[in-house]
């Protein structure tokens, strides 16, 4: 890949959310242009309006092959290839898994660990063509640790930790940077949907940070080769430590989950937030 990030080409799925949008609001001010990919369009055109330099905006859905193949075509056919994709597409349907449908159940898989292949396999030659390039992965730190109430989402993200690192050696060769991102809690609409349909207490145990700084961790993680990033920054220490040793988890984790329970209680008054349950 080039090595000036500046006016490098970048692809951002899940374009139209609170962190798609940041990330390429940072992206604009580093001079990369922008192609967003969402099947929101309106929440595409808005997250367009936010950028001084007008972005390619692609209606795609990410579990259809075949729209990626022609979104790729139509932002190389445009811009005259591509530098860096960001895979940021994700949704999260909270519950026990005993009372999880299968719709729920696919829709997440479908979105969350097998769109982010789809998009990395036909970005691929694209990427090899271009001499090389990056594909970063905003994950959640609930693909280190368990997440109750979330097992789908956390089994996703626990699927995409190990798809990145295997693809950061397998790639390496072509001159393609692989790395993942792990955001803790993140203030966006998905964390108020969580508070209101079930979401998992242990999302609420630290204070939300900013999608800004998800973007801020993309970027560094593409200037200084990370392989793995994490928001805030020592959110990781414990739960790394303690996937080495599962037995602790269990109890540890009761204790986790009665001091967010407290803490999404304040989440949801301080938002006017009711919770439905069913």
């Amino acid at each position: 890949m080039k090595k000036k990030i500046d006016g490098s080409v970048a692809v951002i799925t899940g374009g139209a959310g609170g962190i798609g949008t940041a990330i390429a609001r940072l992206f604009d001010q580093k001079g990369i242009r922008c192609a967003l990919c969402d099947i929101d369009e309106k929440g595409l055109r808005k997250a367009g309006e936010s950028l001084s330099t007008p972005p390619l905006l692609v209606t795609c859905d990410i579990t259809d092959r075949k729209e990626i193949g022609r979104a790729i075509k139509k932002i190389r056919g445009h811009f005259g290839g591509i530098d860096i994709l960001v895979n940021n597409a994700g949704i999260i349907v909270p519950s026990l898994f005993e009372n999880c449908s299968y719709r729920d159940m696919d829709r997440q898989i479908a979105i969350n660990l097998v769109g982010a292949m789809n998009f990395t396999r036909e970005i691929i030659e694209p990427l090899k063509e271009n001499g090389g390039g990056c594909i970063i992965t905003t994950s959640s730190l609930a693909g280190i640790v368990p997440e109750t109430h979330s097992a789908v989402y956390s089994a996703t993200k626990f699927a995409l930790r190990g798809f990145n690192l295997t693809l950061h050696i397998e790639l390496k060769r072509h001159g393609i940077f692989v790395g993942t991102v792990f955001p803790d809690s993140i203030d966006t609409p998905m964390l108020r949907y969580e508070a209101a349909h079930g979401g998992s207490p242990l999302t609420f145990l630290s204070t939300p940070q900013k999608p800004e700084a998800v973007a801020r961790a993309v970027y560094r993680a593409i200037a200084k080769r990370k392989i793995e990033s994490y928001v805030p920054s020592f959110s990781a220490t414990l739960p790394k430590i303690l996937t080495c040793i599962p037995r602790f988890i269990p109890p540890i984790w009761g204790m986790l989950e009665r001091s967010g329970v407290k803490k999404k209680l304040a989440y949801q008054r301080e938002h006017g937030i009711g919770e439905d349950r069913p």
